[in-house]
């Protein structure tokens, strides 16, 4: 599907939606999982299920920054020959630096050398996401954000 086809800004809109989904569910398994915390503080080791309670959140977090980063990899590199002249003139003017200016040009080179790192591996956040284990790992934390957060509340109920 090309860029400038009509599909291609519905894809993006539904991508965005489970980016933003994904994130959701992230923050409410965090806040179960830190409510299942302070419910289970006194009870010792109990605690240690709070923690992996967490686990889910991490994973749906990653997975809804690697599909972002994947939503903007067009704009990236429709962009990446105007990088690369800005990086070019950054070294230009490193090149031709001297006296206390050459620190100057060295910092601003140095920012946009890592600025420009997307260049050298623009799928670099396809691969995230062609990743068989993480994507059954986001599955399994997205069927578990709800029993998180229904063991939340009940941990809270008893606790309280």
């Amino acid at each position: 599907m090309h860029c400038n086809e009509g599909g291609y800004g519905r894809t993006v809109r539904t991508l965005r939606v489970i980016a933003r989904l994904a994130r959701w569910l992230g923050t409410a398994a965090a806040v179960s999982a830190g409510l299942l915390a302070l419910a289970l503080w006194d009870d010792g080791w109990w605690v240690a299920l709070a923690v992996l309670a967490a686990i889910p959140a991490v994973v749906l977090w990653f997975f809804a920054f690697a599909l972002t980063e994947v939503i903007e990899l067009p704009d990236r590199l429709r962009g990446a020959p105007g990088e690369a002249r800005v990086l070019a003139s950054a070294f230009d003017e490193l090149r031709r630096a001297r006296g206390p200016g050459v620190f100057r040009a060295l910092w601003r080179t140095a920012r946009r050398v890592t600025a420009a790192s997307d260049l050298a591996t623009p799928w670099a956040p396809l691969l995230t996401l062609l990743n068989l284990p993480f994507l059954a790992a986001t599955l399994v934390s997205l069927l578990v954000v709800p029993v998180c957060v229904f063991a939340a509340l009940v941990a809270l109920a008893v606790a309280t």
